[in-house]
C-alpha cells in the first residue's frame, strides 16, 4: 500500500474511532450524580465496583438501555474522590449495559484522544473493538439481583 492510502486509511479509521467515543463523551456531559430518568416497575438492583480506579478523581457509572445507548443513560451515578468505588442501580428485569469512567481532570466529561479515551474507562463487558460499541456488544440480559457487576478501567 502507497504512504497515500496509508495516510487516508489512518484518517478514516481514527475518525470512527473518534465518532464512537464522541458518542460516549457525549452521554456524560450532563450534571455529575444526575439521574436522567427512573425506570417504573424497578426491581431488580444490580451492583458492582469499579476496579482500577486511582481513588484521586471522580469516577462516573452509567446505566444504559438499547434505546438510549450512548445517547442517554438510563442513570448515571458520580462517585466521589477517595469514595468506595462501589455502585448499585435499581430496574426492571431486562437487557443491560453498564460503563464507568475516571474524570482524572474534574471537567465531567470523558476526553477522547486521537485512538480512544484519554482517561480510564470501560465496561461491564468489555469491548476491545477497533469500532464504535454496539448495544449488543456490552448488554447483559437481568433477571435477577446482580451483585458482581464490576467494571474494569482501561487506559
Amino acid at each position: 500500500m502507497n504512504p497515500q492510502k496509508r495516510l487516508a486509511f489512518a484518517i478514516r479509521l481514527v475518525a470512527v474511532i473518534l465518532a464512537a467515543f464522541a458518542a460516549f463523551l457525549t452521554a456524560f456531559a450532563q450534571a455529575p450524580g444526575s439521574q436522567v430518568h427512573s425506570s417504573s416497575g424497578a426491581s431488580l438492583i444490580i451492583s458492582g465496583r469499579v476496579i482500577g480506579a486511582t481513588g484521586k478523581h471522580a469516577v462516573f457509572v452509567a446505566l444504559w438501555d438499547a434505546d438510549g445507548f450512548l445517547k442517554r443513560p438510563v442513570q448515571q451515578i458520580r462517585i466521589e474522590p477517595g469514595a468506595d468505588p462501589h455502585f448499585q442501580f435499581r430496574l426492571p428485569a431486562g437487557r443491560w449495559a453498564l460503563s464507568a469512567f475516571e474524570d482524572e481532570n474534574g471537567n465531567g466529561i470523558l476526553d477522547m484522544g486521537v485512538f480512544g479515551p484519554k482517561e480510564p474507562s470501560g465496561f461491564w463487558r468489555p469491548f476491545h473493538a477497533w469500532r464504535k460499541p454496539r448495544f449488543d456488544d456490552v448488554a447483559t440480559q437481568i433477571d435477577r439481583d446482580t451483585t458482581n457487576a464490576d467494571v474494569q478501567l482501561n487506559q
